[in-house]
């Protein structure tokens, strides 16, 4: 493969894939990779090599007959994603800790002001991006790259869910932002026990909204 031959791969790979996590593309949806190819005058090896990797990360599936189809977004899988992401999030905050320091408590109180600003422009996917990258951050700065593998794997399709529950079960994107900024407090304080209680909080409100909202409904 050439080396234009590889960027119109991951060209075609991360198109398609903003398009299924904006839900510009839904669950459902067939993609054919003739069609494809032709819409945006290419061959049709860089759209297979695109469609196989989101079929390595479950955004679409093969269909006999049907061509990949955009997979649906199921609840148990995501309730299996969020007890993934409580153990190995947790793990990378608590190995985190001890290594943070006033850069970092700098880094992450600029991506609070970012969801900040995406917030009062209502920019839900430029929100969810930053939000995120805040999550993130401390797999990155745990310094376990499997584990870090394997956020960036989850993240994907956690951004499909939040792009759905952020607007059904919060009142607005503020409401969701300023709830990173104890996280951040409760980091300057080193008190581990605390931290986690916290942490695990604010990874579970989504489910605490949904049970309410039933309830409510």
């Amino acid at each position: 493969m050439d080396e234009r031959g590889t960027s119109l791969s991951e060209q075609v790979y991360l198109g398609l894939r903003e398009a299924i996590v904006r839900g510009e593309l839904s669950p459902g949806y067939r993609l054919l990779v003739l069609e494809i190819a032709n819409a945006l005058g290419i061959s049709q090896a860089p759209v297979r090599e695109a469609m196989e990797r989101l079929k390595q990360e479950g955004l679409l599936v093969g269909k006999a007959n049907k061509g990949s189809i955009v997979a649906e977004i199921k609840q148990e899988e995501i309730e299996e994603l969020y007890d993934l992401r409580e153990l190995i999030e947790w793990d990378a905050v608590r190995k985190s800790i001890p290594r943070l320091d006033e850069e970092d408590f700098r880094k992450l109180s600029d991506i609070y002001e970012g969801m900040v600003q995406a917030a009062r422009e209502d920019d839900l996917f430029g929100f969810i991006d930053l939000d995120m990258a805040f999550h993130g951050y401390f797999f990155e700065k745990s310094g376990n790259r499997t584990i870090l593998q394997i956020w960036r794997q989850i993240a994907v399709k956690l951004k499909r869910f939040l792009a759905i529950t952020n607007k059904l079960y919060f009142p607005d994107l503020m409401s969701i932002a300023v709830g990173h900024t104890p996280l951040i407090e409760v980091l300057k304080t080193g008190d581990e026990d605390e931290i986690k209680r916290l942490y695990v909080l604010h990874m579970k409100e989504v489910w605490w909204r949904m049970g309410r909202n039933k309830q409510m409904s």
